[in-house]
């Protein structure tokens, strides 16, 4: 289950459904949607870490933002999955749900489903240490930050593209270059909070904890495919920028 690419993840229409104002309508408003539900995510931790990272409360950062903030608004990709299925978007189905997947089995079947345990696993324990920042918190914030401004960045493209008004230049930009540093921050954090997970699995079901350890293991050869691929993708959409001008 490979971490989810922002590259290739597309919710831009497909050629046969482009002609459907009514898809073309329904994709803007979705792209608008988890546009605005990402960046009031990012936004809100950025308005309180400044706030709380000096008297320690980092921990509380993941009490405001995560529920039901940031757990609605990564549940929304699963309908990517949907749109793919219906060949409403350019993506393929099984890309699709193993990007979706893998962000969904982090909020889900990570954060949400040891928040309230203990085992110094650190803000993620829903404010059982509400001072003193841990690992796990630092790794929270690892995630949303790489997820919230790369969601922005790349629903905003779509709600543009989508909209046919153009996509400026810079945007363009920062769709195709900020995954160098975004995306090894958002994989880095991901697996951060997996193994701080482990075992917390493991009294939950020794099962689930070998699970999350398959799930570290394809991370490895996921990882590096994606980010070779988004390399790829970027030299391409670039390149076709610079013959359209």
């Amino acid at each position: 289950m490979p971490p989810s690419n922002p590259t290739t993840a597309s919710t831009a229409p497909s050629r046969r459904s482009a002609s459907s104002p009514l898809i073309r309508n329904y994709l803007l408003l979705y792209n608008i949607v988890c546009f605005l539900g990402w960046a009031t995510c990012t936004l809100r931790a950025a308005a309180l870490l400044p706030l709380l990272a000096p008297s320690g409360h980092i921990p509380a950062i993941f009490d405001h933002v995560f529920s039901p903030l940031l757990t609605v608004t990564q549940s929304l990709a699963f309908l990517e999955i949907l749109h793919s299925l219906l060949g409403i978007v350019r993506a393929p189905v099984f890309t699709t749900f193993l990007q979706v997947a893998s962000r969904v089995l982090v909020v889900w079947g990570v954060m949400f489903l040891f928040r309230d345990r203990g085992d110094g696993y650190g803000g993620i324990v829903g404010g059982l240490a509400p001072t003193g920042a841990k690992l796990g918190d630092w790794a929270f914030l690892g995630c949303l930050g790489a997820w919230g401004i790369t969601e922005c960045i790349r629903y905003g493209f779509f709600a543009l593209q989508v909209w046919g008004k153009g996509v400026p230049g810079w945007w363009l930009w920062l769709r195709y270059n900020t995954f160098y540093v975004l995306y090894p921050i958002g994989i880095t954090s991901e697996n951060v909070l997996i193994w701080l997970a482990l075992e917390p699995a493991r009294q939950l079901d020794p099962l689930y904890r070998w699970f999350l350890i398959a799930v570290m293991v394809i991370y490895i050869p996921g990882s590096y495919i994606l980010y070779t691929h988004m390399i790829a993708q970027r030299r391409r959409a670039l390149r076709g920028k610079k013959k359209s001008n």
